[in-house]
């Protein structure tokens, strides 16, 4: 059997005004004006031969007649939605069909790649962007090129030639605000006191800072304190442990939230630190290079910042 053609667009006018209670509330909804939601419910009304709403004052009510149809086509429009975005959602899983690996040092994953990361997957739902963090990258054994991923981050000097500058840091000491009121931290010459935070794999030590700084260790200084990696020395630092001797770029939550403060802050040292490198077969794809082009313009960011 033949269905009848169904009038749809009265019939969404109605199920709108009905749900909301009023003729401009469904109108905002469904992007119309008020008299094309009246002249759409009055065409549902011709058909069927009843009055759907009684008018009441400026506003309108539904009469028994209409109470009845909302009732039984309300829901049907309930499941029709929840259809068509259960389609959608499928639809976006469809088209996320690019994968792009991303490898990266493990501390600038968790202190800068990952809280830009929620922006980036919301804007760009076709890409599915898997980041890697690996201690690999920070060695000499990675420097040709990272198998088996599209994009990689370098530190310091262990970026293959073909690597583009990404990110530049300051390295200066860091500590707790509480710690450096205690401390009353004054000159360069009061830190050896403290107790003084290092990570491996950090490029400059505490005696080279003490040294541009002029300040001769003697037999009072105890060493330092060796955390790893960088995140974890400079949480470490955030809980008031001591001094810890960190990057910008990696303390940048803790600095800009005051849970870090630097107490010498003419006194880093600032140089390239970051690399970035596409894979030979993957330069030029699409996601690879709208990857790319987004660590590039965050790390513009960072740095106006």
């Amino acid at each position: 059997m033949k269905r009848p053609p169904l009038p749809l667009r009265a019939l969404a006018a109605f199920e709108a005004a009905a749900r909301l209670e009023s003729f401009r509330a469904a109108a905002e909804e469904l992007a119309l004006t008020p008299s094309a939601v009246s002249h759409q419910v009055r065409i549902l009304e011709a058909r069927l031969g009843l009055r759907l709403f009684d008018r009441v004052g400026r506003g309108v009510v539904l009469s028994p007649e209409g109470s009845e149809l909302f009732g039984r086509i309300g829901g049907s429009f309930d499941a029709l939605a929840e259809a068509v975005e259960t389609a959608a959602r499928r639809g976006r899983r469809a088209r996320r069909s690019e994968v792009v690996l991303l490898r990266t040092p493990p501390s600038l994953a968790g202190s800068w790649v990952l809280p830009r990361l929620p922006a980036f997957l919301a804007g760009h739902p076709e890409i599915d962007l898997r980041v890697h963090a690996d201690l690999r990258l920070a060695t000499e054994a990675a420097r040709s090129e990272a198998d088996g991923v599209d994009l990689a981050i370098w530190y310091g000097d262990h970026a293959p030639a073909a690597a583009v500058p990404l990110l530049t840091e300051t390295v200066q000491p860091l500590c707790a605000p509480a710690l450096a009121a205690r401390a009353d931290l004054r000159a360069p010459s009061d830190l050896p006191a403290l107790p003084l935070i290092v990570t491996r794999d950090n490029r400059l030590s505490w005696e080279g800072w003490f040294r541009r700084q002029g300040v001769a260790l003697d037999e009072a200084f105890a060493g330092t304190i060796q955390l790893d990696p960088s995140h974890v020395a400079i949480e470490a630092a955030v809980k008031g442990l001591g001094v810890v001797l960190e990057s910008d770029v990696l303390a940048e939550d803790a600095l800009r939230e005051g849970r870090l403060v630097a107490p010498f802050p003419g006194l880093g040292v600032t140089w390239p630190a970051y690399w970035l490198g596409i894979a030979r077969g993957s330069a030029g794809r699409e996601g690879v290079e709208t990857v790319r082009a987004w660590l590039m313009e965050s790390s513009a960011r960072t740095t106006e910042g």
